[in-house]
């Protein structure tokens, strides 16, 4: 099963994360020490070549400085010049002067996320480009690795962005083994604890945080089904994580009231229903969704109705 966009993902959640917190993570993924109130600005990133569209993961401009970071789930022939390609355009987009009729393009700082790793997996990648003059120069590309960072580097306002990709490191460990099931289980639990205090804390927003989870939610899946783990092991492990976020829903009623814009409490009955119908799926009583939902039992049949319609 490889249906994830991992880089959709990864662009999903650079849009949704607080400003100073892209920051944070730009510091941490170039080694750079922009001010946390620095501007973030989100360039723009399509191209188009021979008629066709080019897009690269995500160019980000802070003070005078462009960052270019592309995400790759695997090892790919094609990625060196990927590259270069989508820097050269970001500069040409974004990083041209014209003075006298000479002309500056100014590349991007460029870093290759790779999610999974072997031993043809670089660790940079470089373009030689012998020029017309006779001269030669080298176009390099550092690469980071998810396997470089550990469960607590994810749960920093740095990292976590590639929180929800924490379960590919157990990708061709023994699944099969109950007791390394179990510590992927818990540590995926221990991730989701640690962003709910980040969110009840305010640090990041309610939709960061499902964002992160849902994301986190579906890497899990797929890890553990392409890991041939049986149904019953795969249902019970996503119950367990799942049922964490959902008996916790972060105060969503109180809040919702406590905002008390139409909006608010639109998006908090939604949230509260999704999350009813997922205990109803998975065979919660109506007295057990009552005490996590503070729900009567006549909302929540109305909903039992609906899902068998």
């Amino acid at each position: 099963m490889e249906n994830i966009s991992y880089d959709g993902i990864f662009k999903e959640l650079l849009d949704e994360f607080p400003a100073e917190n892209v920051v944070d993570f730009i510091n941490k993924l170039f080694e750079r020490s922009h001010s946390r109130d620095s501007e973030v600005i989100k360039l723009e990133t399509e191209s188009h070549v021979d008629g066709k569209e080019r897009r690269s993961d995500k160019i980000i401009r802070i003070g005078g400085d462009m960052y270019h970071v592309e995400i790759q789930s695997g090892d790919d022939n094609s990625i060196a010049l990927r590259i270069f390609e989508y820097s050269y355009r970001a500069a040409l987009q974004h990083g041209k002067t014209l003075t006298s009729g000479s002309l500056t393009l100014d590349f991007p700082k460029s870093v290759v996320f790779y999610l999974r790793t072997t031993a043809q997996t670089p660790t940079e990648i470089t373009i030689t480009l012998n020029l017309p003059d006779g001269t030669t120069t080298t176009y390099t590309t550092p690469v980071r690795l998810l396997k470089e960072y550990k469960l607590e580097d994810l749960i920093q306002d740095s990292s976590l962005i590639f929180a929800p990709y924490y379960p590919m490191l157990f990708e061709g460990e023994s699944l099969k083994s109950p007791e390394m099931l179990k510590k992927l289980e818990n540590e995926c639990i221990f991730i989701i604890d640690k962003i709910k205090e980040k969110a009840n804390n305010g640090e990041i927003g309610r939709k960061t945080t499902d964002l992160i989870v849902k994301s986190l939610e579906d890497i899990l899946f797929n890890v553990m089904v392409k890991s041939k783990l049986s149904k019953e092991e795969v249902d019970e492990t996503m119950e367990a994580v799942a049922r964490k976020y959902v008996l916790e829903p972060l105060n969503w009623r109180e809040e919702g009231i406590v905002i008390g814009f139409a909006k608010g409490k639109a998006e908090e009955e939604a949230r509260m229903k999704k999350a009813i119908m997922k205990m109803l799926a998975r065979g919660d009583s109506i007295e057990e969704i009552q005490d996590v939902t503070g729900y009567e039992a006549a909302e929540i049949e109305k909903i039992r109705s609906e899902m068998q319609k």
